[in-house]
Formats: C-alpha cells, sequence, structure tokens
C-alpha cells in the first residue's frame, strides 16, 4: 500500500520535537556541527554555512513564488527586505551591535511567520539543500510537522 506524501516526509526527515516553539542553542549548534561534519566527509569546498545561506534564500523566494502560502505573508516578508534594506531604521546602523539588531528581528519574525504560513509540506517539497539544513529550517523556523 502506497503512503502519502505527508507520512514520506515525516519518515525521512526529522522536524522539531511537537511541543516545542523554541530550540536551544546547544541543540542548534549541534545541527549546525552536523552539517559542517557531513560536508567535510564528502570532501566539498565550499562552507557549509554558505551553502545553508544560498539555501534558505532559494526556499524564501519559491515560498514568495507558491500560490499556496498567502499572500499577507508574502507582503510581510517584501515588507521586512524593505525595511532591512532601507537606510531610514528605528535603530541606526551606525550604532554598534544595536543598530542590527532592530534589522534582525524584523527579517526573524517576517521569515518565521512565511515559513509558519507555508508548513511542512510545502517546506519539505521547495527545500533544494540537505535533510539536515531541513531539519535545521524547520527548528529555527518552528515548524512542526
Amino acid at each position: 500500500m502506497a503512503s502519502t506524501p505527508t507520512e514520506e516526509a515525516a519518515t525521512r526527515v526529522p522536524g522539531p520535537p511537537r511541543g516545542r516553539r523554541r530550540q536551544a542553542v546547544g541543540e542548534t549548534w549541534q545541527r549546525i556541527q552536523s552539517m559542517r561534519d557531513a560536508e567535510a566527509a564528502k570532501g566539498g569546498t565550499r562552507s557549509p554555512l554558505l551553502r545553508f545561506a544560498r539555501d534558505v534564500i532559494l526556499l524564501v523566494k519559491d515560498l514568495v513564488k507558491d500560490p499556496r502560502v498567502p499572500r499577507r505573508r508574502k507582503v510581510a516578508a517584501a515588507i521586512a527586505l524593505a525595511y532591512v534594506l532601507s537606510p531610514v531604521d528605528l535603530v541606526p546602523d551606525k550604532i554598534p551591535t544595536f543598530g542590527l539588531v532592530d534589522d534582525l528581528g524584523v527579517a526573524t519574525v517576517a521569515l518565521r511567520r512565511l515559513l509558519a504560513a507555508a508548513g511542512y509540506d510545502v517546506i519539505y517539497e521547495l527545500w533544494r539543500g540537505s535533510d539536515e539544513g531541513l531539519a535545521l529550517v524547520l527548528t529555527l523556523g518552528g515548524v512542526q510537522e
């Protein structure tokens, strides 16, 4: 008997534990380290973190184009991108550390909401990177299976 795509996705890639919205910093660091170790075992020359960043950017691009993602989340992501790129901020970027925190916060909230609106199945379908990278995106995005 054939299994559904949801069942296949659930058996292949571990998502964040059910009932938990936040992942401990140590566990997230272990996932990043496992990505580095897997890349080193393959003999890759590119940095795994750069590859992960590229995969996340491609995922966001695909989510914005996907009709299954609500339009209001796409608009919120576009507004967040405009805010991050804009020279006018609530906290000027010239202030060390604090100048970038507001940009990072706006981008993080917009990305988490975009991922939550897309859902596990859509993210799984559009993800182009490694299984470890997908698990990290699901964990950091707070997406439940």
